[in-house]
């Protein structure tokens, strides 16, 4: 009787755990933060190394499953420079970028970012391009970055300066301060010349604009930021621990440390929590519906007091002043009621891309809506 007992209090168990599993897998919908982004700047990833700015593979794997089960959402440079332009981003978005262009971004950070489909910005120091194994800490090689920039469409690489990563005597960072008998022209010209060279080394390894930049140390001063955007540089990078939001000068934009080895994940949770930005209320963002579908390649058509929405093989039904919309014959709870507004009907952004299950961009300034593109790996 009692081993009759003990079995099925042990399936009862297994019963309860096979249950519970695919609760705790969910990713939480929770909302912290919209409208800005959290950049995340990391160094070096190894496994025996030690110093401030180098964390172990798996503390960065953790980090990164842990924000995504929390319902944080990994943006690409490219989303992030359209958010600057004015569009949208994914609530609680997240921008990862590392700094110096290390060899151990390539071994231990690449494949992790890979197998998550996580985006990432690599700025790199392209003096060291020359002999990467030559340097202090490993570089990456030309056909590394190459090979993970044109296989993935989430990987992208900035600039770092050429030879300006070091401190002058005078304990200056080189990028800011005079070398000895410099005036002003020289370190103009100085500084100039070595932002051409950076971004003309990495001129074909990536396929994407080459605009971006970290500064060394985090550090900047106006006349330095003039010359770097005189060199094409659009976007640069600091270390000021904030919240990057639409309203900051894209040439400062702040970053938040996440790679050193007392940050857990549940610390980085924290952190980027602390700094999220105080955002007054106000209306959800909402899109003309059959607009919305016609650009992303569908169709529209009003229907007595509803309108037919078809987007592929899937159809789509919304009524005026109803808080639930249908898809095929399921009915699709939604946040915020549909309307008519100045002969529209209209529907917020967040519960359309709900609704058609694909995540979704709207840019203001051109009316336009698309969607987001999905990280992919090319086949070999």
């Amino acid at each position: 009787m009692s081993k009759r007992i003990g079995i099925t209090i042990l399936l009862s168990l297994i019963g309860l755990t096979l249950l519970l599993t695919p609760l705790s897998a969910k990713r939480s919908q929770d909302i912290y933060y919209q409208d800005q982004v959290a950049v995340l700047m990391y160094h070096h990833i190894h496994e025996t190394d030690t110093s401030s700015s180098t964390i172990t593979s798996s503390l960065f794997q953790n980090q990164l499953q842990y924000l995504l089960s929390k319902g944080y959402h990994f943006i690409s440079l490219n989303e992030f420079k359209q958010y600057l332009a004015g569009a949208t981003v994914p609530s609680n978005a997240v921008l990862v970028t590392f700094d110096d262009g290390y060899q151990s971004f390539y071994t231990g950070a690449y494949p992790i970012l890979k197998s998550l489909r996580v985006p990432a910005v690599n700025f790199v120091i392209t003096h060291d391009l020359a002999d990467p194994l030559a340097s202090y800490i490993p570089s990456m090689s030309k056909e590394q970055i190459s090979e993970m920039t044109h296989a993935t469409n989430f990987i992208d690489i900035g600039c770092h300066t050429d030879s300006l990563h070091n401190k002058l005597p005078s304990g200056d960072a080189a990028l800011v301060g005079r070398m000895d008998g410099e005036n002003d022209d020289a370190y103009k010209q100085r500084v100039l010349q070595d932002t051409q060279a950076c971004v003309g080394k990495l001129a074909g390894l990536t396929d994407a604009p080459l605009d971006v930049m970290a500064y060394p140390y985090g550090i900047t001063s106006p006349a330095a930021t003039e010359q770097i955007q005189k060199a094409g540089i659009r976007y640069a990078f600091t270390i000021s621990p904030e919240m990057a939001t639409r309203s900051a000068d894209h040439l400062l934009i702040p970053r938040i440390n996440a790679g050193s080895p007392g940050i857990t994940p549940e610390l980085l949770d924290r952190s980027i929590q602390r700094r999220i930005q105080a955002q007054p209320g106000s209306a959800p963002l909402r899109v003309d519906a059959a607009a919305a579908v016609a650009q992303l390649g569908g169709s529209a058509s009003a229907e007595g007091g509803a309108l037919r929405l078809r987007l592929g093989q899937e159809a789509f039904t919304l009524q005026v002043n109803a808080a639930e919309a249908t898809r095929g014959s399921a009915r699709v709870k939604l946040k915020e009621p549909v309307l008519r507004e100045h002969g529209q009907v209209t529907i917020a952004l967040e519960d359309l891309s709900a609704l058609i299950e694909l995540p979704l961009v709207y840019t203001p300034s051109t009316g336009t809506v698309a969607a987001r593109v999905v990280p992919s790996v090319k086949s070999n």
